[in-house]
């Protein structure tokens, strides 16, 4: 292997998007901007266009260029890897860094957004956002200095505040919106259509009722026509009992049956106080899809992300 190519300790490996980029000298010239300020930081940086760069280095085998890549991310001592742009390679580099405990920080654009599987990928320890290069400077510095104290290898004790809330955020929105056919097949399976359908499919659209807790209500629960519209109505929406019978096209003492049917079969009483409600549809609606980041908050990391994730597809 070529001089250029062998790795070491201490070395910082920048990666970023390189292939059909729109501007490939202004994007190049962000990469030696990170490099300098990882440099600052007492560390070597890695660019892989200075070794293997697809316009510089076309000559190079692609087996060529994943063996010299791979072989830097893996001995290096952090990966600082731009995510402003989508790229495959990125993706690849930081699971790399994840196989061989190699901590990576992500950089990107207040106003970009990233891709969540990346975001959760446990390797990232940190997420710098910026909105002008100073700040970037400073953030990523600042990124830098908190790693000094984490051991090579162990990247899961170094996740910071933010990017455990990060992870969390990003993992409400997944629970919270279903793709539009997805809803509409759990309200044909739900049994429900005709305004009360339109209800509550405007209420996963807005956000009021989460995706993932139709899909339980659905499945886990087996709730099915008026019993399921009553619920939904009346206890997750709040709407007025008289409004909720005539969605579902019943009297108010009908509704008010199905409610109390409702109740009984997700384990509520059929005289469930408001609080109540309140707690289960916590509890049962909200919590089980973001289970994986609730454990990982709150018992101090003791669980691992796969773990986590694994209990949270069991809910889901």
């Amino acid at each position: 292997m070529d001089v250029r190519t062998r790795t070491g300790t201490g070395e910082a490996y920048v990666s970023g998007a390189l292939t059909a980029l729109e501007d490939g000298a202004r994007t190049r010239l962000f990469y030696e901007l990170l490099a300098e300020v990882v440099e600052a930081a007492g560390l070597r940086a890695y660019l892989p266009q200075r070794v293997t760069d697809p316009v510089a280095a076309a000559h190079l085998e692609p087996r060529a260029v994943y063996d010299i890549d791979r072989a830097h991310v893996t001995a290096s001592r952090v990966v600082v890897a731009y995510a402003g742009v989508p790229s495959f390679g990125v993706g690849i580099e930081v699971e790399f860094a994840r196989e061989h405990g190699v901590p990576v920080i992500l950089v990107a654009e207040r106003d970009r957004a990233v891709s969540r599987l990346l975001l959760g990928n446990p390797a990232v320890v940190e997420v710098v956002r910026f909105g002008d290069l100073d700040g970037l400077r400073r953030s990523l510095t600042a990124a830098l200095e908190r790693l000094r104290g984490v051991e090579p290898g162990d990247t899961r004790s170094a996740v910071s505040d933010d990017v455990i809330v990060q992870r969390f955020l990003a993992s409400l929105e997944q629970a919270r919106h279903l793709p539009d056919g997805e809803v509409a097949a759990l309200l044909r399976i739900g049994e429900l259509d005709g305004e009360c359908a339109t209800v509550i499919r405007d209420a996963v659209a807005t956000g009021r009722l989460f995706g993932a807790g139709l899909r339980d209500l659905v499945g886990r629960h087996a709730l099915r026509g008026a019993d399921l519209g009553v619920f939904v109505l009346r206890d997750v929406l709040e709407r007025p009992l008289a409004e909720v019978a005539r969605l579902v096209g019943a009297d108010v003492r009908s509704a008010k049956r199905r409610l109390e049917a409702a109740r009984a079969r997700v384990g509520l009483p059929v005289d469930a106080r408001t609080a109540d409600t309140a707690q289960w549809l916590v509890t049962e609606l909200i919590a089980p899809p973001t289970r994986a980041l609730q454990l990982h908050l709150f018992d101090g990391g003791t669980h691992t992300h796969e773990q986590g994730t694994a209990q949270a597809e069991d809910h889901g």
